[in-house]
């Protein structure tokens, strides 16, 4: 098989099911711009990469005679690939199974039966989760390319131009845009006591969660450290803290999971919109900064009393 250009965005998939093969040749024809190299063995796939530029690996954990764990660990092992998004196609996902190829160096799972929409989103969490570690490994001082913002508050904003062209609608049609920062309550403490991995575990879970929460016209990005920012295109401060109360609401009644771990978790919100914080005279990614920053602030206020939330509109000192 003929090697991409190095520079092209390429997928390396493992497997020998022909219906794998077919689902991920589809989706990369649609998306023009990308390659696909396919390998059947633990052999070919560091071969692959060891010759070419790959962006992301697609793991099938059906292929015969292929110890994912062992891969997983071997690619982590390479300089190159120490921060490349590993996702792994599977039908179950037991928890103990979860946690070890987590553990393995495993990004995210791709359920079965296999959805275009859902592998999307993966490959976009995933890129983001998978950066953000790289950033954080190299204690780099310049912003991620995923973020257009500039500023120090910029350097904690994990966004891609999907955001950045939602403000310049809203600004441009003049229509509502709110943004929800969300944060885990008890985060910190599961860091702390329960580690890196158990902890990123949990974050994936309870993405998962938040999700099938959010509207399909809704942007949802995981900021790392347990916290994610929902923006709500066309959606007053008001509208928003409802939609804020019921996600809260279902989220205090939930359980979730990280490996065999299971977790009680609390929210806090903190709420503002384009009205509140924006600045029709400047740029999108002015106001895209200047949202994050008010909501940030509310978030604040309502992580200093736990499981509250605090939107602009409300003072924003007050609790909505």
């Amino acid at each position: 098989m003929a090697l991409k250009p190095k520079k092209l965005p390429t997928f390396l998939l493992i497997t020998d099911n022909p219906l794998v093969r077919a689902f991920f040749e589809e989706i990369t024809a649609k998306l023009e711009d990308h390659a696909l190299i396919i390998g059947s063995s633990k052999l070919e796939a560091l071969d692959y990469l060891n010759r070419t530029y790959i962006s992301l690996v697609i793991i099938d954990e059906k292929t015969p005679n292929l110890e994912l764990t062992t891969l997983c660990e071997e690619i982590r092992a390479t300089k190159e690939h120490a921060h490349t998004p590993i996702l792994v196609i599977t039908a179950h996902l037991k928890k103990s199974f979860i946690r070890k190829l987590i553990k393995a160096g495993a990004t995210d799972f791709l359920r079965e039966p296999l959805e275009e929409d859902e592998f999307h989103l993966r490959m976009e969490m995933a890129g983001e989760v998978m950066e953000t570690q790289a950033k954080m490994a190299s204690l780099s001082s310049h912003v991620s390319r995923m973020s257009p913002i500039g500023t120090s508050l910029g350097k904690r904003i994990i966004v891609d131009d999907r955001a950045t062209r939602l403000v310049g609608q809203a600004l441009s049609e003049k229509t509502h845009l709110t943004l929800l920062m969300i944060e885990i309550d008890q985060y910190p403490q599961i860091l702390k006591t329960r580690g890196e991995n158990v902890a990123h575990a949990l974050t994936l879970d309870f993405e998962d969660h938040l999700q099938k929460l959010v509207r399909s016209q809704d942007l949802l990005y995981n900021q790392n450290q347990g916290k994610f920012a929902v923006f709500l295109p066309k959606t007053t401060a008001k509208a928003g803290v409802f939609i804020a109360e019921n996600i809260q609401e279902y989220l205090d009644a939930e359980i979730f999971s990280a490996g065999n771990i299971r977790f009680n978790l609390t929210v806090s919100i903190g709420i503002t919109s384009l009205e509140q914080s924006g600045d029709v005279t400047k740029p999108a990614a002015t106001n895209l900064e200047r949202l994050f920053r008010g909501a940030s602030d509310c978030l604040k206020l309502a992580r200093e009393k736990q499981n509250h939330i605090v939107s602009q509109s409300s003072n924003p000192g007050g609790s909505s």
